[in-house]
This record gives structure tokens, sequence and C-alpha cells, in this order.
């Protein structure tokens, strides 16, 4: 049982709350092909109650009776006791994202119509593999674009179908800058990034689209690093302005890889911005996993390790500095990726290239204030200090730096202003879809992928 510090009360959430919303409760379904291994959240976690033996059934039996006991009906109303709940549940240690799933329905943290929508999530056209992406970029980017970029072993229609660019996206017109919304482990990119930082556009000039990796980002890391290496120099090749990355969790290190092995994307990459990276890896592989190492797990989740074969190859030849510009963002209460606090944070990238970079401590930029709080892996992706300081970076160049923030105003705040309650709900129900992915991926491992020969 982990112990997380805690060090503030309730009577510091302060006055500066945004009211409780509906973004997500008129939401309508749309069909597309699954970005899911398994099935929908009920489907899975029935499916590994009743035919897998030993913890795990337990464990998902567990969470199914309890979202079927409709114990999640009453749910937090406020930001206040929304927060004060995610407080008391991570604090106070959490074994693993099975049991972190359960604490968070039984809370009243996932109500009903949230989990409706995180159910479905494979029937959502955000998370679509198969996008129809026609526009040609402005010069050849596949089989490469760089005679020092590695080779794809994809080919080019997986890579680009992959790629969701809604239809309001203006290639760069207007001044707007793209960027590229890259998933972390076990949750597809458009069903993280609708409760955050698909609405960047309302608080700067920005632009966004997402990488749909398969398997929510479960296989092989190094294959879903083909992924943003692609979308990076696509994105740019067909916009009229280069682009800024923002990853979350293993998004980092995708992003990271790509940045290493296909250089031709350090040239299209504005600004670099990683929430909640695990650039060291983590000691937390069993919160995702139950029973690791000795219950087979899922390739990137053994790569994260803190002693992986990927994490040392990542972090050779100076891979543990930034490329690009870089602003990283992390919390102490991380309950997957751990250590991130200061000075041995996962999170912490150097500048030996001198290109900028910021390693950003929410606890440290606003000690004993909300928004340097009770911040989650995910919770980070609602967390004021995080949403400024992409602000900050997309306006400056560099990287993002907190010497610039109103930090009055922004630690004073739980969410920034852009969000709502409902975005709480949903982003901490992220949960739910990484344990049904989790659960329901079919090739488990029992250690991790070889190193791809053009890293050797």
């Amino acid at each position: 049982m982990r112990l997380w510090p805690i060090f503030f009360g309730a009577s510091l959430w302060g006055s500066s709350l945004a009211g409780p919303g509906s973004n997500v409760r008129s939401l309508q379904r749309r069909q597309t092909t699954s970005a899911s291994s398994g099935g929908d959240i009920l489907t899975v976690l029935d499916s590994v109650a009743n035919d897998q033996a030993g913890n795990t059934s337990d464990k998902a039996a567990d969470i199914l009776s309890r979202i079927q006991g409709n114990s999640n009906a009453n749910n937090a109303e406020s930001i206040e006791t929304a927060f004060d709940a995610i407080s008391d549940i991570f604090s106070g240690g959490i074994e693993d994202i099975a049991q972190a799933s359960d604490e968070l329905i039984a809370r009243g943290l996932v109500p009903s119509d949230i989990f409706d929508f995180l159910n479905g999530y494979v029937d959502f056209s955000l998370n679509s593999l198969n996008n129809k992406n026609t526009r040609s970029p402005n010069s050849t980017i596949y089989p490469s674009k760089s005679s020092d970029d590695a080779p794809y072993s994809l080919d080019e229609n997986t890579l680009r179908g992959a790629i969701y660019i809604p239809s309001s996206f203006s290639y760069g017109a207007d001044g707007k800058q793209p960027i590229i919304l890259v998933p972390g482990t076990a949750v597809p990119a458009g069903t993280t990034y609708h409760f955050s930082f698909s609405k960047i556009n309302e608080a700067a000039n920005l632009d966004p689209v997402w990488v749909n990796i398969p398997s929510a980002s479960l296989g092989d890391a190094q294959v879903n690093s083909e992924y943003v290496a692609y979308a990076i120099n696509y994105i740019s090749g067909v916009s009229s302005s280069n682009v800024t990355v923002l990853s979350w969790s293993q998004g980092g290190l995708d992003t990271q890889w790509a940045l290493k092995y296909w250089r031709s994307t350090r040239d299209a990459v504005e600004d670099f911005i990683a929430v909640s990276p695990d650039f060291h890896g983590t000691i937390e592989q069993a919160f995702l996993c139950p029973g690791f190492p000795s219950y087979p797990c899922t390739p990137s989740i053994w790569q994260q390790g803190l002693d992986s074969n990927f994490i040392k190859t990542i972090r050779d030849d100076d891979g543990s500095s930034a490329y690009v510009p870089t602003t990283t963002l992390y919390s102490t209460y991380d309950e997957i990726v751990q250590p991130m606090g200061d000075p041995f944070a996962s999170a912490f990238l150097s500048d030996t290239r001198g290109v900028g970079v910021t390693n950003n401590h929410v606890q440290t930029i606003c000690p004993n204030q909300p928004a340097g709080g009770v911040y989650t892996h995910e919770g980070m992706l609602y967390n004021p200090v995080s949403w400024a300081l992409v602000v900050d970076a997309i306006s400056h160049d560099g990287p993002g730096d907190p010497s610039r923030l109103n930090l009055d105003e922004i630690c004073s705040q739980t969410i920034p202003p852009q969000l709502q309650l409902d975005d709480v709900f949903g982003t901490e129900g992220l949960l739910l879809v990484a344990v049904a992915e989790i659960l329901g991926y079919g090739n488990r491992a029992t250690s991790e992928p070889a190193i791809a020969s053009y890293a050797r």
C-alpha cells in the first residue's frame, strides 16, 4: 500500500471556482471502428470477471458490482466536494488501478451520464483509426523525410489514418498554431482529451488535432512512436506553420523517441509540452498491472519500467535531454508515475542542447495552494498551472515559464476557467477506460519487446 503525502485541507480550495457544467450530458454516440482490443467497459469487466481466475477476476467483479449497484448515482455536486473526495482517495494510498476505479465510483466521481459516455467510447468517431486525410504534404515525408530518419515498420495509410483532424481545423490559417495531442497508456486519444486539451482553442490561438494509436498505446512503444513521428511531419506538411506537440503520460516517451530517431521532426516542432511524462520510467508498473511482474502485462507497460531496456535506450546519447523547446508538468501525487517529486522526478528533462527546458512541479510552483494540491496522473490534464503554461509556451519563444504567470490568480484556482465539473469527472473516469483496455488486451507479454535495430 503506497502512502502519498497530504499537506492541505478542504479550506484551501478557495473561492475562485468554476461552476458545474453539463458539457457531456447531451453528447450523441457516433459509430466507427473500435479503438479498443476488448469492448466497452461493461463487456470487458463482465468477461474478465467470468472467464479469468484469481485476483484479476475478483477486481473486475468488484468494479462491475459497484457499477451495476448504481452506487455512483449521488455524485459530487461541486468542485469543492469533488476535490475533497479525490484528495481523500489518492492521498490515503491506492494499491492499483482497479481499486482506484472502484473508489472513484463509490465516491460519486463517475456519475451515471459520465459513465455512459465513457462506456461507449469505442463507438466514437473521435477515436477512429481510419480517418480520411486526403491532403498531401508539401514535401515527401514517407518512406522518409530525411536520410537521418529511422525506417517505418507501418504503411503510410495506417499512419495517416490514425490522425484525427476536426472539421474546424484551419491548417495554420489565420495565425492558428496546430497542436498535436498525443495520448498516454491505455486510453484512446479522442476520449483522453475530450475533457481537457481538445478545448485549448478556448484559451489560446491553437488548433488541436490528435493521434489515435491502436490498442490505446498498450502495444510496443517503439511502434507507437511511429504514429507520432508521422503525425508531426504530416500536420506540419499540410499546414502553413510548424506544430506544437502536447503529450500525456506515455505520450511523452513516444514523442521523445520520435524526436530522437526521426530527426526531421525536430525542425517541425515549435514546442513540446509533456503532461505527467515518465522520461525516467516508473516504479509503479504494478499499479497498472495488478500482480506484476509475475502476472503477464502489456508491452508498453513493460517498457515503462524504471530499468527497462526501452528507458535505457531512450536516455542514451543525451536522450534524457530535450531536442526542442520543452515544458514538462508533473505532480507529487501522480499515482502511476513515480518518483514525481523534485529533484528526482521522472518527468525531468535536462537541456544539454540549449534548446530551452522548464520542469514544472505544481506543488513547488503553488505550495499549499489549490493549484498545488492533490493532482493525480490524469488530474494534471485539468490543473490550472498546466493550462497556463501551455498558453505561455505558445505565446513566447522557448518553453513555458512560470515567472511570466500571474501566480496569485492561477494558484488560487482548482481548474482552468475553460473547464467545468463534468471535465473533472470525465478525466478521473479515464481510469475506468484504462482498466477495460488493460484487462481486455489480448497479447500479454512476459517481458518487454526487443529494441528495434535502428536504435541499437
